[in-house]
């Protein structure tokens, strides 16, 4: 069974370095993502590299508590910061995953809302 734990947190070092290459090493080929939920799905790998290639990450995202694990699947809450209008901002965000035999990314959401992110103090 893949550590779905350490993936995540390789997911958000990735994001946090600005690896694209890295995150999508972490998809498996049929995956899709919904990032954010209700944003358009995204399916098959030439489409999430795109994603991702195409979209601004964020500076820094980290995992702020434990994954909730059942079988193949998980939540996990993250610290998104962000650059909004030249302002830094930090938000929420639970990812909700889902992962293959291989221990790669099947299906990841991401659950946010930038309405609700917060200034960070300079």
């Amino acid at each position: 069974m893949a550590d779905i734990p350490a993936l995540l947190e390789r997911y958000a070092a990735c994001v946090s370095a600005g690896d694209k290459a890295g995150i999508v090493a972490l998809y498996a080929p049929d995956a899709e993502i919904e990032i954010p939920v209700g944003g358009g799905i995204h399916r098959g790998i030439d489409a999430i590299r795109s994603f991702y290639f195409d979209n601004e990450l964020a500076q820094d995202l980290t995992v702020t508590g434990n994954a909730c694990v059942a079988g193949r699947e998980a939540a996990v809450p993250m610290r998104a910061v962000v650059t909004q209008e030249g302002r830094r901002m930090e938000l929420d965000v639970i990812d909700v995953v889902e992962v293959d035999d291989e221990g790669r990314f099947r299906r990841l959401r991401a659950f946010f809302d930038l309405e609700g992110a917060r200034p960070l103090a300079d």
